[in-house]
């Protein structure tokens, strides 16, 4: 019966898992395409034989491969999004244990790594071509390191995850010890994952001091922001890094004094955060487009602006790790750009707008002109930070006064009757 039912629930997720595997990974080769498309060719040499040697290398803790590790978790992460909610329904109903149904969806969120394991097989075969020290133990890693990324969002209780999830670096080592250890902790996850009951998978009840905190600020408007950008969210700094691209090489490729190059790297910062915080907002204004439902939730209109504007500063806070190597002067300018830009777009978000231009376009030239005069003037900057209060108080009277509904001719018929 455990043979019998484990196969017959590893072959629907098997099916299931097959369509997400095809959209996941098409959209990860391309991006890896593209990006090393951008590389010059000897750069982009030079980066496929250090990804070779770091998976092929007996050493522990490649870097290669604990960035495969980092990969494998966040694929499968959005994997189990589709495949796990199967196991609370209709399975649940099955003559099969607990433990099996947790072995058949880890099985399911594995199988969708398949390009990964492709990709890391093809570059230890090239590590070893290219004559650099081989080690058998790094393949051996690989099907542990797929197991215990789909182990850690599986839905189990928290000691099975924390079990699959402690595995995944010390599988991604490839010691003799560290997967002696990964063997040991996953073979711990699945005997601890048939000692459970659906009630142990059950939110606790939050906190009281949590949930008087959760009353004053809009958390949930967060929440459904976040899982209305999904995984698009990984895009949001694809632009700084395409603008970060051309500042580095014009630095490295012409001689310029101190103040022309604080000049271009101030350019190319002002440029990367208005990118990334233009492609959040339009992300934003697309996937989660105003909606009445908002009006009758206890917050106001500033709360859900303010919101947004944290929404978008948590998202592009990386970009703040470059401003450091800037000089103060021209750090504190970028600094005050992101504040400005972070409380102005949601109010420019909030139209009724459709299109490509989902902002409008004079929301995209007045964020270009106010990074230009940044890289040009950092007094500039320092400006639009100190009226960053002024532009908040408008974006949340742009709130107040937007008409949700919008009336498009072309979904009426000539009765004005919607069309099934």
């Amino acid at each position: 019966m455990t043979k019998t039912g484990l196969g017959a629930s590893f072959r629907f997720h098997l099916v299931s898992s097959i369509r997400v595997a095809l959209g996941l990974a098409t959209f990860q080769l391309v991006l890896l395409l593209v990006l090393l498309a951008f590389q010059p060719p000897a750069a982009r040499e030079l980066l496929l034989k250090g990804l070779a040697a770091g998976i092929a290398t007996p050493e522990a803790f490649s870097a290669a491969r604990l960035g495969f590790a980092v990969w494998a978790i966040v694929a499968s992460a959005a994997a189990s999004r589709r495949l796990t909610p199967a196991q609370r329904g209709w399975q649940l109903h099955l003559p099969v244990g607990l433990r099996t149904r947790w072995a058949a969806g880890v099985l399911g969120v594995a199988s969708t790594l398949a390009h990964l394991a492709g990709l890391w097989i093809l570059l230890w075969i090239g590590g070893s071509a290219l004559g650099e020290p081989a080690s058998p133990r790094a393949l051996v890693a690989l099907p542990l390191v797929a197991l215990a990324a789909a182990g850690t969002w599986t839905p189990a209780p928290r000691r099975v995850r924390a079990c699959a999830a402690v595995a995944i670096p010390l599988a991604a080592s490839a010691s003799f010890p560290g997967l002696a250890a990964a063997v040991a902790l996953l073979a711990l996850a699945y005997f601890q994952a048939g000692r459970w009951s659906t009630r142990s998978t059950r939110v606790p009840s939050v906190p009281s001091s949590l949930r008087a905190f959760g009353r004053r600020l809009p958390t949930g408007q967060l929440v459904f922001s976040l899982r209305a950008l999904g995984l698009w969210i990984m895009l949001a700094h694809l632009p700084a890094v395409l603008c970060a691209a051309p500042t580095g090489l014009a630095i490295h490729n012409n001689e310029f004094t101190a103040d022309q190059t604080e000049l271009v790297l101030r350019l190319g910062a002002s440029l990367g955060v208005t990118a990334t915080l233009l492609a959040i907002a339009t992300l934003l204004s697309a996937r989660r487009p105003p909606w009445a439902w908002s009006r009758s939730l206890p917050w106001s209109a500033r709360q859900r602006v303010a919101a947004d504007a944290v929404l978008m500063l948590l998202i592009a806070s990386p970009l703040l790790i470059p401003l450091l190597y800037l000089p103060a002067s021209s750090g504190l300018s970028v600094l005050a750009l992101l504040v400005f830009l972070a409380v102005r777009l949601p109010g420019r978000m909030r139209n009724s707008l459709r299109g490509l231009t989902r902002l409008g376009a004079w929301t995209y030239i007045e964020a270009l002109l106010a990074a230009l005069l940044t890289s040009l003037q950092p007094l500039t900057a320092l400006v639009l930070g100190l009226a960053s209060p002024l532009v908040l108080e408008a974006s949340a009277r742009r709130e107040r006064s937007l008409k949700v509904g919008l009336y498009l001719e072309r979904r009426f018929e000539a009765a004005r009757e919607a069309q099934s």
